[in-house]
């Protein structure tokens, strides 16, 4: 897992690359340069945005949630489900958005056989 996680971070613009359970635990991470982020409120708060994005694409009737893109000032953050957990990317804008979904879901099987 670490392998995946790593190559991401080798995406110009990718400051973390984690793995998260549903449940709200960090099962792995990666994160690079002067990038500090407490891993267990990353996945702690993912999970709980995961939740309520969810809910809401439930109450629509949107069909299930495959994965959520949050655009900050000068950041971005990803996450991807990849069934028992969920892939989260935190890149700044030096990122190509489309690039990163792009690896997400290369990589989904990859992850998922690990998990």
């Amino acid at each position: 897992m670490r392998v995946v996680l790593t190559d991401f971070t080798r995406i110009e613009g990718v400051q973390a690359a984690a793995i998260v359970s549903k449940d709200g635990f960090i099962i792995d991470h990666v994160f690079i340069g002067e990038t500090s982020f407490d891993p267990d409120s990353l996945a702690a708060m993912v999970t709980t945005l995961y939740g309520a994005a969810t809910r809401l694409g439930d109450e629509l009737n949107l069909g299930d949630i495959t994965g959520v893109i949050i655009e900050y000032r000068n950041n971005y953050i990803l996450f991807d489900d990849v069934g028992e957990a969920l892939v989260v990317i935190v890149a700044d804008r030096r990122a190509i958005l489309g690039r990163l979904r792009y690896e997400l879901r290369k990589q989904r099987e990859r992850i998922r056989s690990v998990l």
